[in-house]
């Protein structure tokens, strides 16, 4: 007779964006959970939410959850996430310095964004957020310069929590590409 309890090895998953039996939902979510934790941790101790920095933060959480949902999709690789945050960034950021915030920026920075992305092939849709959040923020240089790093740096957060979730779940083998 097993045990209710036994731990089992999980068995692989391609797409976590299935619909999941509660059994299998419930670990995944508390460990989803955790990867969330740690990327609200770094914004609490860069005192975020009283900086015009605050929105940028959220697009890494969506990245992250997206990344663990779906492990296997090109935009989900780790190389494609920074450099989709770079491109995003380059573009809200530049645009924001140049003439302070509007709608009109906003769209062109989500528009340059987007086919940059699609020409280098590093698309990664959280990324399109970012730019037109950078562009409707008044952004001084001294926030400009300091939130790239920040973004590549949350990019790169979001990549190393998404590949330690899936040792802990042992359901994936994630990143199965770089680029």
């Amino acid at each position: 007779m097993t045990s209710p309890f036994r731990i089992r090895r999980a068995q692989p998953v391609d797409d976590l964006a299935e619909r999941l039996p509660l059994r299998r939902a419930i670990p995944l979510v508390a460990v989803e959970t955790g990867g969330l934790a740690v990327i609200l941790i770094v914004y609490a101790a860069l005192h975020a939410q009283q900086s015009v920095l605050a929105p940028l933060l959220v697009p890494p959480a969506v990245s992250f959850v997206l990344v663990v949902a779906n492990p296997t999709a090109a935009s989900a690789r780790p190389v494609r996430i920074i450099v989709s945050y770079l491109i995003a960034g380059s573009f809200g950021l530049g645009l924001a310095l140049a003439g302070g915030p509007t709608l009109l920026d906003a769209l062109v920075a989500g528009s340059l964004t987007l086919l940059v992305m699609h020409l280098v092939g590093a698309l990664h849709s959280p990324a399109i957020a970012i730019a037109m959040i950078a562009a409707l923020a008044d952004f001084g240089p001294a926030d400009a310069a300091l939130a790239l790093p920040l973004l590549c740096g949350m990019a790169l957060l979001v990549a190393v929590l998404a590949w330690g979730v899936h040792r802990v779940l042992a359901d994936a083998t994630y990143p199965d590409r770089l680029w």
